[in-house]
């Protein structure tokens, strides 16, 4: 379908009832004569990756004066050239820097699923692009959770791949960064076509450079992707309290991976959570995008993302220094159950289901009427822990919550192994039909 005026209309529509949209470009004319893998397919791009001619505001007040980008980041332009038209930007929660859904610069977005519940962050849009319709495609980023939260609370399918998978040239420190772009999804045909788009090295990102080429798929198709394959389950990653909700997507998880042939092995994560040695890296980066706000513009930034940017301004270098350490030793772990002869690595996306929409950032997680620590460190460490390692890492869909929310599994592979995630999601989509959103709830209803 070309980025017409019908697609156009869908994306008005989306964008009046759930608010997934920074900026709506549908009305740029298409390239002529489209053609490649992705020809004619509706993307839309978060909005702290640059598309030329739009600003890239970042989901910030003090950005909200951006110029217009003077040419697309490498991604965008391989998109592009596989024949996809790029119609919208996603929000993105400022400096994406939170887990949730809310932006100073454009509001709240809305889950289409229960929209008093949050759509994840922080690219707050792109699931809600995807599961809509209105985009099939979603270009995002992850350097916690950004793409494999947003997808497992809207029902998508949300791959970060391996570390400089798909390059990342703008990225201000190449070489320890733990920044990915991901991609997300309604099913996983979509996903490798647009994962074999974007994939390859490129001259700026130094982390792509020793990349091998993507791998075809394995043979044998999906139906015998789990047949004999070794799964050690992870139910924990330095946190101890699981929903009840969230345990038994596990369990059931389990049953079906055992009905399509594999052996799922209940494993103990070895080391302590790793959101302390994540929220370092990342507090130091926010710290410096806060000091590279002109002064003026300062008190436009959000407090949340203020007090993280001053922890991270007062990070000594032995406190940055060991978190380096505790990411290799995070590597590490996981490499250890690789060598052990495991082929895939299974955890939930989180340790609960969603939180309400307006949670506060910087207020605890609460299980069962109870505080259960830090937001990100009790909810979450699932997910940074293969941002510090750079596996490759999948959200699978795995049915609702109490609320009606979405939940997602997380399933990991080798390093480079993005080939087996794409053939387990084909597998996953026949013994685990997919969400689908037949019918917008109203607001009302809820």
């Amino acid at each position: 379908m070309q980025a017409t005026a019908a697609v156009a209309a869908n994306i008005e529509v989306v964008q009046s009832a759930w608010n997934p949209f920074s900026a709506i470009l549908a009305g740029l004319p298409d390239a002529p004569g489209q053609e490649g893998a992705l020809a004619g397919v509706a993307v839309s791009v978060k909005d702290i990756l640059d598309v030329a001619g739009t600003p890239t505001h970042w989901g910030s007040l003090a950005m909200e004066d951006a110029a217009p980008a003077d040419r697309d980041m490498e991604a965008v332009a391989r998109l592009r050239r596989a024949g996809a038209s790029i119609v919208a930007k996603t929000t993105t929660t400022e400096f994406a820097h939170s887990p949730l859904g809310f932006s100073p610069l454009t509001g709240m977005t809305l889950n289409p699923w229960n929209p008093h519940m949050t759509c994840g962050g922080s690219s707050s849009g792109a699931g809600v692009a995807v599961i809509t319709g209105a985009t099939p495609l979603a270009l995002a980023t992850d350097a916690g959770c950004s793409t494999r939260l947003p997808a497992a609370l809207t029902g998508v399918f949300g791959l970060k791949a391996t570390s400089g998978r798909i390059p990342h040239e703008k990225v201000p420190e190449g070489f320890a960064s733990i920044v990915h772009l991901g991609l997300l999804a309604r099913d996983a045909d979509l996903l490798a076509r647009g994962l074999a788009a974007v994939a390859g090295p490129h001259q700026r990102d130094p982390q792509s450079l020793s990349q091998p080429d993507l791998q075809a798929s394995i043979p044998g198709g999906p139906a015998d992707a789990f047949a004999g394959r070794r799964i050690a389950l992870w139910r924990f990653a330095g946190n101890d309290v699981l929903d009840d909700d969230v345990a038994c997507q596990i369990v059931d998880a389990a049953k079906l991976l055992a009905d399509a042939g594999a052996q799922v092995e209940l494993l103990e994560y070895p080391l302590a959570n790793p959101t302390r040695h994540w929220a370092v890296l990342q507090e130091v980066s926010w710290a410096a995008r806060a000091a590279a706000v002109p002064k003026r513009r300062e008190e436009r930034l959000s407090l949340t993302f203020r007090a993280g940017a001053a922890r991270g301004q007062g990070a000594s270098a032995l406190a940055f220094n060991a978190a380096l350490a505790g990411r290799t030793a995070v590597f590490r772990a996981v490499q250890h159950v690789f060598a052990a002869g495991y082929d895939f690595i299974l955890t939930p996306c989180a340790a609960a289901a969603a939180v309400a929409a307006d949670h506060p950032v910087d207020a605890p997680l609460e299980i069962g009427g109870r505080s259960v620590g830090p937001l990100r460190e009790a909810w979450l460490p699932y997910l940074s822990l293969f941002n510090l390692s750079g596996h490759p890492a999948i959200t699978l869909p795995s049915g609702l919550d109490r609320n009606g929310v979405p939940m997602g599994l997380q399933l990991v592979a080798p390093w480079w192994g993005e080939h087996r995630l794409l053939e387990a999601a084909r597998a996953w989509e026949i013994v685990r039909p997919l969400l689908t959103l037949k019918s917008w709830p109203n607001k009302e209803d809820h």
